[in-house]
Formats: C-alpha cells, sequence, structure tokens
C-alpha cells in the first residue's frame, strides 16, 4: 500500500505541475487575444495602428545571426513596439531583451526589410513580475547597452471581477522602468492604474491563437491538436465513421513525412507548425492515445470524441470529475508518465509549412 501511495502522489504532482504551465500558457493567449481586440477594434488606438504582427520576424544585429521571433510587432503612426509575454522570470530574459532592442528593423509581409523608426519601445509582460534583483538586473542589462529607447515591464493577469473575467494590463512600479512613446496604445500601458480587457469582449479573438509565436509548450499543443487538428487529417470514410459511431475502429495512420503536411484552419492567425505538432504527438503518445511505430515509422491514433476518452481509476481525478478534454490528457499523461514512462528519444522533423494571414475584423469598439 505504501507504495500505491507513493505512485499516486507522485501522479498527483505530476498532474497539478502539468496543469499549472497549462493554465499560465492559456493565460499568455488570453493576453495576446486581448491585445488583438484593443488593437483591432478600440477605435482611437486602431486608427493610429499601421500594423499588427502577431508572428513577427525582426533583423538581427548581428548578420551571421537567425531572425529574432517576438510575439508581436505593433507599428503605428507615431513609433513602433516590439512586444514579448513571459509567465515568469528567466535568466535568458536579459540576452533576449537586448537583442529585440539593438535589432535595426523588420521583415514586412511582403518579405520587405524595414527600418525600425528612432520612436520606439520594446514591451516585457510578465504573469508574475520580476522581484527587484532581477528587474535590476535586467534594466542593468538594457542602460549597459545604451539603447536610447524605452523598455517597459508590465504584468498581465486574468481577473474576476462582479461584471465578468477580464484581462488586467499594468505597467510594473519600478523606479528605471521605462515609459512607453506618446501614443493611444503606449498612454493606456503608462497609466498607473492599468487597463482591463473585458473576457466577453476579446472571446472572439481567442480562437485566432493557438501559441505564441515561436513557442507552445507540449501539453498545450498535443490538447489543440487533438481538438482541433487531427479531424482534419481524415479520410471521408473516417469522417463518416467518426459521426457515426464516435471513433475509428481502427487507428488513424500518420507516417511521419506527413506531420508536415499541416491544415490550415480558418481564422487562425498564430497556428501550430511542425514541431508543436511533433512535440503534440510525443505527449499523446505517453497519454497512451498515440503510438509510434518505429518500423514503419508512422504514428498511430486512437481517435475518438472526448466523451470516449477514459482516465486511469487511480489517476489524479475521479472519473466522473474529467469532463473537460485538457484535463483529461492531463490526466492520462501524469499516470502513464509515472507508471510507464516511454524512453526519450525521436527522429527530428524534415519541413515546416507555413500558413497565410486572415484579415483583420473590421469592427470598432470603444475600450472602456
Amino acid at each position: 500500500m505504501a507504495s500505491l501511495s507513493k505512485t499516486g502522489a507522485q501522479i498527483r504532482d505530476q498532474f497539478s505541475e502539468a496543469l499549472k504551465e497549462y493554465g499560465a500558457f492559456d493565460r499568455t493567449l488570453d493576453a495576446l487575444s486581448s491585445l488583438s481586440f484593443v488593437l483591432s477594434e478600440v477605435k482611437e488606438i486602431a486608427e493610429e495602428t499601421e500594423l499588427v504582427d502577431f508572428r513577427p520576424k525582426i533583423l538581427p544585429a548581428d548578420a551571421s545571426s537567425d531572425l529574432y521571433t517576438p510575439d508581436a510587432l505593433i507599428v503605428s503612426k507615431r513609433c513602433d513596439f516590439v512586444l514579448e509575454l513571459k509567465t515568469s522570470w528567466n535568466e535568458k530574459d536579459l540576452l533576449q531583451v537586448v537583442k529585440y532592442g539593438k535589432s535595426p528593423g523588420f521583415v514586412s509581409h511582403e518579405g520587405k526589410q524595414r527600418l525600425f523608426r528612432s520612436d520606439r519601445c520594446v514591451l516585457l509582460g510578465y504573469q508574475n513580475p520580476p522581484g527587484q534583483p532581477n528587474l535590476d538586473s535586467l534594466f542593468g542589462a538594457w542602460q549597459s547597452n545604451k539603447l536610447p529607447f524605452p523598455l517597459v515591464v508590465f504584468r498581465y493577469s486574468l481577473e474576476s471581477a462582479p461584471e465578468g473575467d477580464r484581462m488586467y494590463f499594468a505597467r510594473v512600479p519600478y523606479g528605471p522602468n521605462g515609459l512607453c512613446p506618446a501614443s493611444r496604445l503606449g498612454d493606456a500601458l503608462n497609466n498607473p492604474r492599468g487597463f482591463p480587457v473585458s473576457a466577453e469582449r476579446y472571446k472572439l479573438h481567442r480562437s485566432k491563437f493557438h501559441k505564441a509565436n515561436d513557442q507552445v509548450i507540449a501539453s498545450y499543443a498535443a490538447v489543440i491538436w487533438w481538438a482541433r487538428y487531427v479531424r482534419h487529417y481524415l479520410s471521408e470514410e473516417q469522417r463518416s465513421e467518426m459521426a457515426d459511431k464516435g471513433r475509428l475502429s481502427r487507428p488513424l495512420v500518420l507516417k511521419w513525412e506527413e506531420i508536415g503536411t499541416i491544415p490550415a484552419l480558418a481564422g487562425v492567425e498564430v497556428p501550430l507548425g511542425l514541431r508543436d505538432v511533433q512535440r503534440a504527438l510525443e505527449f499523446l503518445a505517453q497519454a497512451k492515445l498515440v503510438s509510434f511505430k518505429r518500423r514503419t515509422g508512422a504514428y498511430e491514433i486512437e481517435l475518438k470524441e472526448d466523451r470516449y476518452i477514459r482516465v486511469p481509476s487511480d489517476g489524479p481525478v475521479p472519473r466522473g470529475a474529467a469532463q473537460d478534454i485538457s484535463i483529461k490528457i492531463l490526466a492520462r499523461w501524469a499516470a502513464n508518465k509515472v507508471k510507464a514512462p516511454l524512453s526519450q528519444g525521436g527522429t527530428k522533423g524534415r519541413r515546416s509549412v507555413r500558413r497565410g494571414r486572415q484579415p483583420r475584423d473590421p469592427r470598432q469598439s470603444t475600450l472602456f
């Protein structure tokens, strides 16, 4: 019994940690959705915004380096903003923001290089703002590189209010923290009270974001791929079987070279890429919903509707309580991660597929 109790505790710990990470990443996408709403539908901000790119590529200061991929680039009539969102502090943040600060320009949608204007700003958002020692290090690195424009650190958080949930943005109160250049967006971020965006308003933008620009955690990739992408690989016969029975009688076989053929989903501004799908399949394999057959170089996917997916009887949540597909997948992953961990290994992907952007929603409204 002692060993079973220890195993159960390990499963609960794995599940709790994965769920916490999953929730934090979900809030980051809420923040991107909120900013998408603000930049396209808040009249006074939308009118001065010339370009919003949530899949930007900015030029490196060192010609031998690859292009940088922050979470967003915002070009307004008065100034340019480079945006990066974080869950919490990481020592690599120092080098990252300095690289963004040294970047001379960006690549436009037409593939042309454009220089940043002198009136610009790097926006760095945290769910959990760093303490003063880390902020000291961050702004010390910024100042030592003599960058002639501001770095602005702000907090973003999902908060409950009597009128409903809202995403809240507020500049971190710290002496050396910068101020955004004068603009409608900059003024909102400079406001000591911050500003909220109701979930009711940004929810129409939420489905556009399956990840931040260049990263997605494996658990989130697994859930969104299972929920939104996998059915697009099915033949007409398999679609009919799923509609009739809610599951496939035989596993869906996805060959290694086929995982780069990623469906283009309508209305998605930042979709999963090849590496994201690889990580999703690895996570789902640990959850025992996917198996990789090395001999044939193919994934076999036990595709079924969410209601047919069962969590382990000795898992971290009771079977009857696990209704959400994310909870089910994370619970299965945690149980099997402890009881039947997969051996580390795999093969590198071969190619990625780039998808076109969708047009912006022309509707506008006021922020408050």
